[in-house]
């Protein structure tokens, strides 16, 4: 039994990190129109901002959106936290929704699916 378990256990963390870099929405899904659920209530699970027109977000079940903002939103390209405004839509975020970026109030236009943010390039290392 034991060995079993080890196996599995095995078997797991070898996978993970190859499930992990799948794409969880399906290839047609990817840019069209959505809308987070649940968003006002148990919140979202990360975010990355794509400067200062544009973020990335991730929901709890590790789906990724892009969120495209009406005219810049000052502070969002360096933003180490944000909140969402959803009181046209209950706890759902979609596009009537805003984040709230160090007191401002950025209007989102479009809400779409999305693969995630773009790999960060490695460093070169000092040799």
């Amino acid at each position: 039994m034991k060995r079993f378990l080890f196996t599995l256990a095995t078997a797991v963390l070898v996978a993970a990190p190859a499930l992990a870099k799948q794409p969880v929405w399906p290839a047609d899904q990817i840019g069209k129109e959505k809308s987070i659920p649940f968003v006002g209530t148990i919140g979202l699970y990360d975010f990355q901002p794509d400067g200062d027109r544009g973020v990335w977000l991730q929901d709890q079940r590790r789906r990724w959106y892009y969120a495209t903002v009406v005219g810049p939103c000052i502070g969002l390209s360096v933003a180490t936290r944000i909140a969402v405004d959803t009181r046209f839509n209950g706890t759902q975020l979609d596009r009537t929704g805003s984040l709230l970026v160090d007191r401002e109030s950025c209007k989102i236009d479009s809400l779409t699916a999305s693969n995630g943010p773009p790999p960060k390039p490695k460093k070169a290392k000092k040799g």
